[in-house]
């Protein structure tokens, strides 16, 4: 598998683009890289100027631009032979009257008249199509600017829990070597009941497979959340109170984590008391 640089997901992600495996590590990616967050936010602004003119149910003109359009749309009418041109069978010539060739009218070629008479009708279709689309555009759009604006809010709120923590007064921090390579690096406030975990150097996972966080609290494994699967450098805020927790541990879990370590875990972090 190759390693897709973060830094480049951020048009991808602002566009639903990605997988759901790829959304959620570059969500993680975005807790601590400003820059991406920061062109994820005007991608952000950019789709809601699109959606902002636009409605997400159609307008109430609709209805009336589409039967404006029949209105001025001419219709077919059926033209009905007269008394005086029922033809007479058997008719035969007067005396009077030439016994050459009769001139007789060629019939009108159907298939012409009737596409002259469709034209009217294609060009009809074509305008309420053209605005059924233009409204089905304009719902996308919108849809789109909202599930941005949303993605971007809880990265940004991530953030801020984040910062919270490393700036709390009481913050402490504890750095550890991991089995196989790679550091972990632990920041826990006991005000603000959360800690962060930081990795690097960490190895790239298969596709099926996960990195995930446990606290542990006499002895026993709590999920503190999933880490990416080419982590890289990330700065997570970890998931649910710190509670009675001592450490914090590391093991490789199938993808979308576990209940409880399917594996030993390769590494951990003795929190501060």
């Amino acid at each position: 598998m190759s390693h897709v640089d973060p830094h480049e997901s951020s048009g991808a992600y602002a566009l639903h683009a990605l997988t759901e495996d790829e959304r959620l590590d570059f969500e993680r990616h975005l807790e601590w890289c400003a820059s991406c967050s920061r062109e994820v936010a005007e991608l952000q602004a950019t789709a809601a100027l699109l959606g902002r003119a636009t409605a997400v149910t159609p307008p109430a003109a609709l209805r009336e631009e589409i039967l404006r359009k029949v209105a001025d749309t001419p219709q077919e009418t059926r033209e009905t032979p007269g008394p005086h041109e029922v033809p007479r069978p058997h008719e035969a010539p007067g005396p009077h009257e030439a016994s050459g060739p009769q001139e007789v009218p060629l019939p009108q070629a159907d298939g012409t008249a009737r596409q002259a008479r469709q034209l009217p009708r294609l060009a009809l279709a074509a305008s309420v199509a053209a605005v059924l689309a233009a409204v089905g555009v304009a719902t996308w759009q919108h849809r789109e600017a909202e599930d941005a604006r949303a993605a971007t809010q809880r990265a940004q709120e991530r953030q801020d829990n984040v910062a919270r923590v490393l700036t709390a007064p009481d913050v402490q921090v504890e750095t550890q070597e991991l089995r196989g390579g790679g550091t972990a690096t632990v920041a826990v406030s006991r005000s603000e009941d959360a800690a962060t975990l930081a990795v690097s150097g960490l190895p790239q996972l298969p596709a099926d497979k996960v990195y995930e966080a446990w606290f542990i609290e006499d002895g026993t494994p709590v999920p503190a959340g999933l880490l990416s699967r080419n982590p890289g450098r990330q700065l997570s805020l970890l998931e649910g109170p710190v509670d009675d927790a001592t450490a914090v541990a590391l093991s490789v879990e199938p993808a979308g984590g576990s209940p409880q370590p399917t594996t030993v875990p390769f590494g951990s972090v003795d929190l501060p008391a």
